[in-house]
């Protein structure tokens, strides 16, 4: 029984404003289950910045969505204003695709910096992610084939966003570029901690895929939502082992072939001798019906036994490549697979956006012409990866070069779901030597074949100089002294004599295969070796 009280009112009796708070509350309470999922055991990650296009309602809820479902302040979303571009009839790109070098330095660079400078963020951001709109390449004046490497000034909008406040951007070329960030063992907040003067000083990762199909709840096209959501994916099916597909053509000419030796075989052999379970095709035929597929790497259309546009998934009755286990990664090694992902593509080469629709959660692309020299290293990319390093780091360790072609496709933050232990295997290659031992810890060569004793396997070695570093001279050969290494293997390839220290893959002869494996150390030092001290440039 209530007791009332000396102003006539129950101690015990609720007011009608406090009724309509605890029916406010009571509802409030009621939505907490429902909000849980999106707030509720989130990790907060402030070190990333969003760039949405105001000009794009897919690129705003695609920004949205991203920053909701990964715990990022909605203030660390930046609204750029980049207008459409018309619909490129030779090229095939769709609207928002390229930009003008000087479109991208007014529209993209100048008002990231400000924004990053007036908020005192440039420190604080570590990784920037592009959306669908945002432009994907950099259009800069045509080159030529031959010094390709040298002279190409465009770029992936990506790229170039990574060397933020660096003189590198806008810069033709890799000559100056190669990656201090290249096959690191350190996390990138403590390389950028170690290197505050280097010029990689963010981690770009791109959340894109086609544009049709608009998911009803979000207003992201359908693939765009299954690649933010399949970053976090578990298996709803039972426990099923996983493997690591690499598909080799071993039918490919001297030029590609050397991508066989230095990057494909190699990547088997790692992730073989780092106890995964690896599918290796070494048969004319590419790959199909694989099943489970957590890592990728392959040839894509330029395996010679493609089957035809689209390349990827249900093709006469085959699925090419397989099905893609939760949080799957892959990089193929295909001149402009980022070259769009306007919907329906024109095929020339073979697409990542295929790859992403079929379940793939995270790809390594092109947006324009790499050369073989400056993909992504599938061996460092997929082992990394298979550590338990984060998706955008794992990529930006396997470029060579920065503020080239590449681009990341993906939840940056993505991990594999189950990492095996972070220590490589005493034998890293698996070519029955040990690391301390190996003169090339980095591609098999059970001979250990070193014809000039320095400590560096031929296979991995085209340093002919001796100076640290593997060099070009760009095709000229006089005068001598300013001869780099590429052109010395050239010319014995092409007049001989034979001569044992340029015989990389140790066949008993010199020819483009050679010629083609040193441009892949084009700019490196030699190695790695366990046997060798690192070689100074």
């Amino acid at each position: 029984m209530v007791v009332a009280s000396g102003e006539g009112r129950s101690e015990g009796s609720i007011q009608p404003a406090s009724r309509r708070r605890i029916r406010a509350l009571a509802r409030a309470l009621l939505l907490l289950p429902l909000l849980a999922p999106l707030h509720c055991g989130l990790e907060r990650h402030d070190e990333i910045l969003i760039l949405v296009n105001e000009e794009s309602p897919v690129s705003l809820a695609i920004g949205a969505y991203y920053s909701e479902s990964r715990g990022i302040p909605k203030t660390n979303i930046l609204r750029l204003s980049i207008p459409a571009t018309p619909a490129d009839e030779r090229s095939k790109l769709g609207p928002f695709e390229i930009i003008s070098a000087e479109g991208f330095a007014e529209l993209v660079r100048a008002p990231v910096e400000a924004h990053l400078r007036e908020h005192d963020l440039v420190d604080a951001i570590e990784i920037i992610v592009t959306t669908k709109g945002i432009p994907l390449r950099v259009e800069g004046p045509a080159a030529p084939l031959d010094t390709w490497l040298r002279d190409a000034a465009s770029a992936a909008v990506d790229a170039e966003l990574s060397l933020l406040f660096s003189d590198l951007i806008g810069r033709a070329g890799i000559q100056d570029a190669v990656n201090p960030y290249f096959d690191s063992t350190l996390g990138f907040h403590e390389f950028r901690k170690r290197n505050p003067e280097a010029p990689l000083r963010y981690l770009v990762a791109r959340l894109t895929g086609y544009q049709d199909e608009l998911d009803p709840e979000t207003g992201i096209p359908r693939d765009i939502r299954a690649l933010i959501d399949g970053a976090q994916a578990e298996s709803a099916a039972p426990a099923v082992a996983s493997t690591w597909l690499v598909d080799l053509d071993p039918s490919l000419t001297l030029g590609s072939a050397s991508g066989n030796v230095v990057l494909l075989q190699p990547t088997a052999a790692i992730l073989r001798a780092a106890g995964l379970a690896v599918t290796f095709n070494e048969e004319r035929a590419m790959a199909h019906d694989v099943k489970n597929i957590a890592g990728y790497a392959s040839w894509g259309s330029n395996d010679n036994h493609d089957p035809g546009p689209p390349y990827y998934g249900e093709i006469a009755g085959k699925l090419r490549p397989g099905s893609f286990a939760p949080r799957a990664l892959s990089v193929d090694l295909v001149s402009t697979n980022a070259r769009t992902f306007t919907n329906p593509p024109h095929y020339g080469q073979s697409l990542v956006a295929d790859l992403l629709r079929m379940g793939v959660s995270g790809a390594a692309g092109h947006v324009v012409e790499p050369v073989l020299a400056a993909v992504p290293r599938p061996q460092i990319l997929l082992r990394r990866y298979a550590q338990g390093v984060p998706a955008v780091e794992a990529f930006y360790r396997s470029i060579p070069y920065l503020g080239w072609m590449n681009v990341y496709i993906g939840d940056p933050l993505m991990r594999i779901a189950e990492p095996i232990s972070a220590r490589d295997p005493s034998d890293l290659d698996g070519d029955g030597v040990d690391n301390d031992s190996d003169n090339c810890t980095a591609i098999p060569n059970p001979d250990q074949r070193d014809t000039n004793a320095d400590g560096f396997g031929n296979a991995c070695d085209a340093d002919i100089d001796g100076n640290g570093v593997v060099t070009t001279s760009w095709g000229f050969s006089f005068p001598l002294k300013e001869r780099g290494d590429i052109e010395w293997i050239a010319l014995t390839a092409t007049n001989g004599p034979y001569d044992p220290n340029h015989d990389l893959d140790g066949d008993g002869k010199v020819d483009r295969l050679d010629v083609s494996i040193a441009q892949l150390f084009l700019f490196l030092p030699p190695g790695p070796s366990g046997q060798a001290t690192p070689p100074r440039r």
